[in-house]
């Protein structure tokens, strides 16, 4: 049973006098199929002052979250649960996503009429093992079917994150929209400009991994499909129209086997999870490039402005855009693999914290070129032996330190400079990462200084 379903069974024995706790969405559904649960949604008839007061002396911990949804979290050592009151929701115009409108309801078939797919309306009694199911959801999981409740513009009308929501499960659970379902997504696509930005990115960035999400079901390029039912309902152009201007803007055949948008796909497709935002947007710089001039030299800056404004806008963490921005910033150094070892030590020793990454964007830009695995790059070569050989990344990594420099006689400035002259010199050269040749070098430099006051 686990943890969980150990902790989940336990409260639902402490509701038992007063109502029965259903789980219900995600876990039932992972409980159907077989594989873990990400998170534990958990219902009932009581209101959240209820359910305050039925759990005061237990273990378990109750903070509201929001009293008029009738929404709380449940929570002890090990075990958390999101808890709603069954309730019938009314939304204004424009699926904004919060309802104007809430009633608590005793009555189990409506909660269940107001969530979106027949998937996620399984309620699951953790005490007996029944399953209620309104809507055949059971037999849509076990046929791989997402469908809506009831009438699918309904659904989609009063939420337009349910559009992305419908994205996201067909991508993480290799699940398949019914067709209406999906045309009517289609139809009320452009209700997610109505939702906030935090929450449209948080969909995103869980479609943007779907293929981790449940390794057990073997969806191994979910990410890929989510990234086409993106395209399909029209999404790419409301919320990436960097990269829909990419469509059919053609590439030099000499290097290229893709238009500039197919080509940016496949990248982010083969690419690791790690750098998929990188991937995708690293060249939207090229129609604006080739529009002005022509060409596309110089598109990697012009594409690192468009995805500091683009991934801000989208509500992308300040650091992490910064991240993503530099990455495809220096996405083609080295293209051509001749770079001398000297100068691309350097440059990976100042942009060590990014260099895993880098390789990784680069490898899955090479794959995108060609379509075919580019093998081992002369930048991933030379990054995997400056890891093994020691190369100080950075001057904190040297043998020697701002003790030493000051009793050679620097001070001041001349400390930090001394020392950032001897660490891009070891980056270079080894024997000068070993203390004493080290300090030799810094007496050398010191002998050179000139007498103070002459």
């Amino acid at each position: 049973m686990g943890v969980e379903g150990a902790a989940l069974k336990e409260l639902a024995a402490l509701f038992a006098p007063r109502a029965t706790l259903y789980a219900v969405g995600g876990y039932s559904r992972a409980r159907i199929l077989g594989v873990a649960p990400h998170d534990i949604d958990v219902c009932s008839k009581l209101t959240v002052d209820e359910v305050r007061k039925l759990l005061s002396t237990t273990r378990f911990d109750v903070s509201a979250k929001s009293m008029r949804l009738g929404t709380a979290r449940i929570y002890t050592d090990g075990f958390s649960a999101e808890y709603t009151t069954f309730r019938t929701d009314s939304y204004p115009e424009g699926g904004a996503h919060r309802p104007s409108e809430v009633t608590f309801t005793e009555d189990m078939r409506a909660d269940a009429l107001r969530r979106d797919f027949t998937a996620n309306a399984v309620y699951f009694d953790p005490l007996t093992e029944d399953v209620v199911d309104f809507f055949d959801g059971v037999g849509d999981i076990g046929r791989g079917v997402l469908r809506a409740v009831r009438d699918p513009d309904e659904v989609f009308a009063d939420d337009g994150l349910r559009v992305l929501r419908l994205v996201r499960f067909a991508a993480e659970l290799g699940f398949e929209p019914e067709k209406a379902t999906f045309d009517a997504a289609r139809r009320n696509a452009a209700l997610v400009g109505d939702i906030v930005k935090e929450r449209i990115f948080a969909e995103l960035e869980r479609i943007f991994v779907a293929d981790t999400a449940y390794p057990a079901l073997g969806s191994a390029d979910g990410h890929t499909r989510g990234l086409g039912l993106l395209d399909d309902l029209g999404l790419i152009d409301m919320l990436l129209p960097e990269l829909a201007a990419l469509r059919g803007l053609a590439q030099p055949k000499k290097h290229h086997v893709y238009d500039a948008f197919t080509h940016s796909c496949v990248a982010y497709s083969v690419s690791a999870p790690e750098v998929r935002w990188a991937a995708l947007l690293h060249d939207v710089g090229k129609r604006p490039v080739h529009d002005a001039q022509g060409n596309m030299h110089g598109h990697e800056l012009v594409s690192e402005t468009l995805v500091r404004a683009r991934l801000a806008a989208l509500g992308m963490p300040p650091k992490r855009v910064a991240r993503t921005a530099e990455l495809v910033r220096w996405h083609m150094v080295d293209l051509a693999g001749d770079m001398s070892e000297g100068k691309l030590r350097l440059f990976l020793a100042r942009h060590a914290d990014i260099a895993d990454d880098l390789v990784r964007l680069k490898r899955a830009d090479a794959f995108a070129t060609k379509g075919v695995d580019p093998g081992v790059l002369h930048i991933e070569q030379v990054w995997e032996m400056m890891k093994e050989d020691g190369t100080p990344l950075s001057v904190t990594d040297l043998s020697v330190g701002g003790d030493d420099a000051t009793a050679l006689g620097f001070s001041g400035r001349e400390i930090g400079d001394a020392l950032a002259a001897l660490w891009r010199e070891a980056v270079l050269n080894p024997v000068l990462r070993e203390r004493e040749k080290a300090l030799a070098f810094l007496e050398r430099r010191a002998a050179k200084r000139p007498e103070k006051g002459t």
